[in-house]
């Protein structure tokens, strides 16, 4: 009588597996149709374009220059989200920190301190 239970257990998990199996199948083909949509919608090249350019975005360091602290004649020279280096912020909370700068402003910053 053993092997019979066995068996019986043996076939009732094999239909249970069978059942979430086919379950997971058609749930999946269901839905299938929506992501083929939405891969041809993000393949498409303006799509693909505006995803590119906001990665690029992303990948960029902000400029934390205070530029009208740090070089206020050439306030309008920062380009926000080109930071290429890091500089020196004196902040009285924190003390010296080292902020991302942009070329143009790390160069007017070098300018200003240099002149004066």
């Amino acid at each position: 009588m053993s092997d019979d239970r066995n068996t019986a257990l043996a076939d009732t998990l094999a239909e249970a597996g069978r059942r979430v199996g086919q379950a997971m199948t058609d749930a999946l083909e269901s839905i299938q149709p929506a992501f083929d949509a939405l891969a041809d919608v993000a393949n498409r090249p303006g799509v693909r374009a505006v995803i590119e350019r906001a990665q690029q975005a992303i990948r960029r360091r902000p400029c934390l220059c205070f530029c009208l602290r740090a070089h206020p004649a050439d306030g309008d020279v920062c380009e926000m989200l080109g930071a290429v280096i890091s500089g020196q912020y004196h902040s009285d909370l924190l003390g010296d920190i080292d902020v991302p700068l942009c070329a143009p402003c790390a160069a007017a910053r070098a300018a200003r301190e240099f002149a004066g």
